[in-house]
């Protein structure tokens, strides 16, 4: 392992504290455009409702259906 190199002057930490702070700050806004893009994915509340109605009356029907051929 290197040694730690210190700094020549103040104006040499003052750079390197702001390309780290830069890297940091460009980590941060990839991982805030990955969270974006996965909470547009998340199905809004009218499409779940629209999903549960479907499956009611797709249920209903095929028990219907099922009922309607072995009674008859």
């Amino acid at each position: 392992m290197r040694p730690v190199r210190q700094p020549r002057n103040l104006a040499d930490l003052a750079l390197r504290q702001a390309d780290q702070s830069r890297t940091d700050l460009a980590a941060i806004a990839d991982d805030l455009e990955f969270i974006l893009a996965q909470v547009s994915k998340v199905p809004t509340r009218r499409e779940l409702a629209w999903v549960a109605a479907g499956s009611f009356v797709g249920g209903a029907a095929v028990a219907t259906l099922v009922t309607l051929v072995f009674i008859h």
